[in-house]
């Protein structure tokens, strides 16, 4: 058993410490940019998860073998592999049941040739009839169904009147579009062009997969006619009476807390459903898929993964997608979108998912797993774990109001008809530069977190957070916590540029890159405090010569935030920055580069 209670730890831990310290700088290369070809790493999406790889280094150079690692903000559970992979213990807690969810089936061992069967006899007994739900004919009458539907919303041109397909006519300026009667070019962010919307999410292109053996083509894209529509409606109203009773989730999406934008979030109302988050056809075979798994497969494990496979399937079947992409940071039903046959992703997530699972498995068995790795539902702020008793924790927290995990994670819970934790997460609004009671708000949180992991490593022990924000103020919070506050020794801070979600780098504005920062709880735990802080001015310790080369702004705020935590000095605010570097330097297309 690898999913428990805080109960069932006491055989879990160690008698004699597993700690040790063999870092070596020049070993740490923690660049990401192979984590898309990892067939771990591809397999599933999470909000800024980190590449497990980049962990081993930390877990290798801090514990020994068999050591105890923890991580109480677990997310997907990137820790737990690392620490399975380095032949290391793990605990991993998080509040989320779809991060718990998660975690656990990509750990957990399970019998693949036994899942390959149970898969392929779902597909075997829903496949017909759920493609039927998308049945149509190609433009020479032959029988197929759909695997893609573009929806556009339409407006009628302030102009001539004639209607304004969005789709295919968009002009390259960011909410723009040309009506391609008398093209006039309309803005459908201003209120008076948003008046004139005369239908939302209409279908207006279909991708068919041809079925009928005597055709000369397997695909067809066209045009949507009001055939297709129609008979959509018929199957549609055919299958309902057979499965509407089929349960699906009326859990209520929470208001935009980490983006406070007046009518809540942008594509549809403020009262909606998780359920109303998808187009009616893919919610009923939704439905269907669903309820076969909670209903026809016996064997516990096989069930719950591919409960975890139809989870997955969840944001590229419902109306959040663009034609080409989607955003899984915010909810947002763009208008124009891309509308996937549920059948058709739930394959390609299946190929997916099992490929990282085949791979992860061929260098772990079932027993190190069994016996290595415990997985726990609960708050960071209250965690169960006996006091000193880790040799190390990793730990990739909240930075703020940067990721809304559990508003995000709402929308894959809901389907496990489980609740997620809205009280206790770590989260404050993103306009928190502005309200330092939003700063110290989060500094409790984590306070209460890092508490809490403070109190179950071991004298000594060592503990690595990666933390990542354009903010002094969150910076210096976090610095306060750990030294002055908790009373860790601030050990090293490494650089990383990540290039996973919300880590994106812009031209002009590049975020400080993400740090690694390593402390150390002492051996003889005492209390630092404020007077032990330098009050000298960061910018003493800059090495000026960096300069005659040319660095961007976010390049030097990043080098100032590493030299105020090698030398306990309080990190200045972007316009102190900035008033220092035009004294020095000269400015020129983004680019600071010291006088001569």
């Amino acid at each position: 058993m690898i999913k428990v209670e805080y109960k069932d730890l006491d055989t879990f831990y160690n008698e004699e410490s597993k700690i040790r310290n063999i870092f070596n700088f020049d070993d740490i290369d923690l660049s990401d940019k192979d984590r898309l070809s990892d067939p771990i790493f591809k397999s599933v999406g999470y909000p800024s998860k980190i590449f497990y790889k980049n962990i081993q280094p930390f877990i290798e150079a801090y514990t020994e073998e068999g050591g105890i690692v923890i991580d109480s903000c677990a997310g997907s559970g990137s820790a737990g592999i690392a620490s399975l992979l380095t032949n290391r213990k793990c605990i991993l807690i998080d509040g989320s049941p779809n991060a718990i969810n998660m975690a656990y089936n990509l750990i957990n061992y399970i019998d693949m040739k036994k899942l390959d069967k149970v898969y392929k006899k779902l597909i075997s007994d829903l496949e017909d009839e759920i493609n039927d739900i998308y049945f149509t004919k190609t433009s020479d009458g032959f029988s197929g169904y759909a695997e893609v539907i573009i929806a556009s919303n339409i407006y009628a041109c302030p102009t001539c009147n004639k209607e304004i397909i969005l789709y295919k006519n968009q002009t390259g300026t960011r909410s723009e579009y040309k009506c391609t009667k008398c093209d006039t070019v309309i803005n459908i962010s201003k209120k008076e062009v948003k008046d004139r919307q005369v239908d939302k999410r209409r279908p207006v292109e279909v991708t068919i997969k041809v079925t009928d053996k005597n055709a000369t083509k397997t695909k067809e894209v066209r045009a949507i006619t009001q055939e297709d529509v129609d008979l959509w409606e018929e199957k549609l109203s055919e299958y309902n009476k057979k499965y509407d009773h089929y349960w699906s989730p009326q859990e209520k999406i929470v208001y935009n807390r980490s983006y406070p934008r007046v009518g809540g979030w942008p594509g549809f109302p403020i009262d909606s459903t998780v359920s109303d988050l998808f187009p009616a056809k893919n919610l009923l075979a939704l439905k269907i898929i669903n309820h076969y798994i909670e209903n026809n497969i016996e064997d516990k494990d096989i069930k719950s993964f591919i409960k975890f496979m139809f989870l997955e399937t969840l944001f590229r079947t419902s109306s959040r997608l663009f034609t080409a992409s989607g955003i899984k940071n915010v909810y947002h039903i763009p208008p124009v979108g891309k509308e996937q046959n549920v059948l058709t992703v739930f394959k390609r997530k299946y190929r997916d998912i099992t490929k990282g699972k085949n791979f992860l498995q061929e260098m772990l068995n079932k027993e190190l797993v069994e016996n290595n790795i415990r997985i726990i539902k609960g708050n960071a702020q209250e965690i169960g774990v006996r006091s000193n008793s880790v040799d190390y924790a990793f730990i990739d927290p909240p930075y703020g109001g940067m990721v809304p995990y559990a508003e995000l994670n709402l929308f894959y819970s809901a389907w496990l008809n489980e609740k997620e934790d809205l009280e206790n997460e770590i989260i404050i609004p993103m306009d928190f530069e502005k309200k330092d009671e939003y700063v110290k708000l989060w500094g409790r949180y984590i306070e209460n977190a890092f508490g809490e992991v403070y109190r179950v490593l071991r004298p000594g022990a060592y503990f690595t957070i990666v933390f990542h924000s354009t903010f002094n103020n969150i910076w210096n919070e976090l610095k306060s916590i750990m030294i002055e506050r908790l009373g860790f020794e601030f050990v090293n801070i490494i650089e990383n540029e990540r290039g996973t979600t919300f880590h994106t780098n812009h031209i002009n504005d590049t975020n400080p890159v993400s740090a690694f920062i390593t402390y150390r709880k002492p051996e003889n735990e005492y209390a630092i405090t404020k007077d032990s802080l330098s009050d000298e001015s960061i910018f003493k310790f800059f090495d000026k010569d960096i300069l005659k080369e040319g660095k961007s702004y976010r390049e030097i705020q990043s080098k100032i935030i590493f030299l105020a935590h090698e030398n306990a000095i309080s990190i200045p605010t972007e316009y102190e920055i900035k008033k220092w570097l035009d004294d020095i330097c000269e400015y020129n297309d983004g680019i600071y580069t010291i006088k001569k």
